[in-house]
Formats: structure tokens, C-alpha cells, sequence
């Protein structure tokens, strides 16, 4: 079992950097994307956390016992019920949920912010972009301009571009081959900077050799 680790300083950029608070519709939206993804990533122990979100813990505060909620989701991909019960002491040990007892006798578990945060990092972590074998034809330009106050998590925005495979067009515009204008949004909002951001779909661009011979696009 792999016990989740929280690093003291971000890799995403030389200075600390905290990301910020993403909205909870965007969050179950990624949560439900990770549990489809079959990843490494998932892990029993980060495959418990998300379970407790899309139970409606960020909402509700609260849910019924981890087994319940992750009973139809070990079905399909062969967790067990001890999985989720070693997945729920590392949290717990960890700090990442608190449990309780409702008023009906009934356990109940609920993110701490410790295991928000960390949550948050197993989305991020796990956004990938998508690699059609075919080219549509259409060049994601990704544009920002983000006041100097905000610097940490701009040269943190443009360390994670490049990492997703990105080409870096100017300075601060960057493109790649495929649509995901969600992922990169996701991305953004995780560095608190997406109202900075704006994202073009091109079909055409008079000098795009470079481009082509860059994406390996014929």
C-alpha cells in the first residue's frame, strides 16, 4: 500500500507556492475523470480519497463508512474491502480525514484540509493531454498575461505547459496540436490564475512548419 506523501515545496516552481481552492463542480468533474482513467496513479489509498468526495463529503461534511461508498467502483476494477480498510488507516494516520459517529450509530468520514489539499494534488497530478493518433487539424493556443504579484504561479503555469508537452510560441503564448481547453483550464485554476488565461482554437496559421516538424505532424 502506498501512503500518500505531501511535499513541503512545490516542484512546480524554486519558491514555495500554495495552489489555490478549486470549486467543487470542477473537482467531482476531475474526480470521476481519475477513477476512469486507470493511471498508476490510482492507487487504493488515492482512489479511497476521491471516492469520499463524489460521496458528497465537500458538500455534505460528512458521508457514510468508505465501504459503502466505494462498493460498485472495487467491483469493477478488483479492490478489496481490506484495500479500502488499509486505504482509510493511512488517511487517517496521515491526517487526511477525520472519522465520527452519526446520530443513527452510523461512521461517517470527512476531508480534513490537509486531505483537500491533498486531493487537489492527485488531480493535478494525474491531468494528462490527449494524444489523438490523428491530427484534427486545429492548434490549442494558450495565452496569458499575469500581473507580476501573481509571478510564482506564472513561472509555476509555465513550467507545467512545458511538462504536458507544450511548445512555447512567445513568451507568454504557448500551443499544442489537440483541443483541451478543460485540462488547461484545470491546470490554471489549480495555480489560482485562470481569469488570466485565455485559450484560442486555430485552424490556421501561415508558418506552422516548425510547428509540424516539432509535433511530428506530416
Amino acid at each position: 500500500m502506498v501512503k500518500p506523501k505531501i511535499q513541503s515545496r512545490s516542484k512546480y516552481s524554486k519558491n514555495y507556492f500554495e495552489p489555490k481552492k478549486i470549486n467543487e463542480k470542477t473537482l467531482k468533474i476531475r474526480a470521476e475523470e481519475f477513477l476512469a482513467s486507470g493511471t498508476p496513479a490510482s492507487y487504493a489509498t488515492q482512489v479511497a480519497l476521491v471516492l469520499i468526495l463524489l460521496s458528497g463529503v465537500v458538500v455534505l461534511g460528512a458521508v457514510p463508512g468508505l465501504t459503502v461508498a466505494a462498493r460498485g467502483y472495487q467491483r469493477s476494477k478488483g479492490y478489496t474491502s481490506r484495500d479500502f480498510a488499509n486505504a482509510t488507516g493511512n488517511l487517517r494516520r496521515g491526517g487526511y480525514i477525520e472519522e465520527s459517529i452519526g446520530d443513527n450509530g452510523t461512521p461517517r468520514i470527512r476531508l480534513t484540509k490537509k486531505g483537500e489539499a491533498y486531493f487537489q494534488k492527485i488531480l493535478f497530478d494525474d491531468v494528462q493531454l490527449p494524444e489523438p493518433k490523428k491530427w484534427g487539424g486545429k492548434w490549442t493556443f494558450v495565452l496569458f498575461d499575469i500581473p507580476v504579484q501573481f509571478s510564482k504561479a506564472r513561472e509555476a503555469l509555465r513550467w507545467r505547459l512545458k511538462a504536458l508537452g507544450f511548445y512555447q510560441y512567445q513568451k507568454s503564448v504557448w500551443v499544442y496540436p489537440h483541443p483541451c481547453e478543460k485540462e488547461i483550464l484545470y491546470v490554471a485554476d489549480y495555480f489560482g490564475v485562470g481569469k488570466f488565461v485565455e485559450i484560442l482554437s486555430v485552424d490556421y496559421l501561415s508558418k506552422d512548419k516548425e510547428l509540424k516538424k516539432h509535433f511530428g505532424i506530416k
